[in-house]
């Protein structure tokens, strides 16, 4: 595996030092998008699974998550991380690609989509948001001043992450220590206006390539699971799972995704 940094240009002409890692392979090309305050490290136990051998496995941290730097006088929304999502998947030269989203990164995995359908073979949706309900965490930035939120609710986040059980919480955790405190801050304003506003479960169903959508055994409560099963989306239940599938069972998260390759 290749852990590398690469420069991008976007949002109006600046440059982002992007750190990634790529794991060559003469089949089928995977892209991971993480979500908010992860890293690509989300994505490395994916290069030790036999199912997915052979397959190029591709994944990046965003401006302020893992060991992409962020600038704290220029914040970035969801739009933004999608043009560097763009630029991204431009300067490596991929060209038809299993794009994979988890959280944050469904979202930005869906309008790259929208923007791109003719690069993206097919999207796997982990537990991406698609209505309100999704917004676990970043519902609790909106509406704080920067201080408060430093100072007080992201914390408050890491508490309960820690208190959360789970191998997936556990890992999450280690991860979310080492977030920028402003980028978490920043993209979570347009992660719930897009959560609440952005109609983005019939964007998602609308897709004009095949879907699949991955979600822990322990969130079976979502309520947009039926209307899942009943459209032409194939859905994956990881068994003893929750939020972070890929940390609760990467075996069984690699089988889905050789599945959909």
């Amino acid at each position: 595996m290749k852990e590398q940094q690469i420069a991008v240009e976007a949002c109006g002409g600046r440059q982002f030092q992007i750190h990634y890692f790529d794991q060559p392979g003469p089949e089928d090309t995977i892209l991971y998008v993480h979500g908010l305050g992860c890293s690509c490290e989300d994505f490395i136990a994916m290069t030790e699974q036999p199912s997915l051998q052979g397959c190029r496995l591709v994944s990046y941290d965003h401006p302020g998550c893992g060991r992409s730097p962020y600038d704290v006088n220029h914040p970035l929304d969801i739009d933004c991380l999608v043009e560097v999502m763009e630029a991204f998947v431009n300067a490596i030269q991929l060209d038809r690609f299993l794009l994979v989203g988890g959280s944050m990164g469904g979202l930005i995995g869906l309008l790259y989509a929208e923007r791109n359908p003719d690069r993206v073979k097919g999207f796997v949706n982990v537990e991406g948001n698609l209505t309100p309900e999704d917004c676990i965490f970043s519902r609790h930035v909106v509406g704080k001043s920067y201080e408060h939120f430093e100072q007080e609710v992201f914390p408050k986040i890491k508490q309960a992450v820690a208190a959360r059980r789970g191998r997936g919480f556990a890992s999450h955790l280690t991860v979310v220590q080492r977030a920028n405190p402003r980028a978490y801050y920043d993209n979570s304003f347009q992660l719930v206006k897009y959560s609440d506003d952005g109609n983005l479960l019939d964007r998602f169903l609308a897709l004009p390539m095949e879907k699949y959508f991955v979600y822990g055994e322990e969130n079976r409560h979502l309520k947009y699971l039926p209307v899942l099963r009943e459209s032409s989306c194939r859905v994956f239940e990881v068994a003893q799972a929750n939020h972070f599938p890929f940390y609760d069972d990467p075996k069984a998260f690699a089988d889905i995704l050789s599945e959909c390759r």
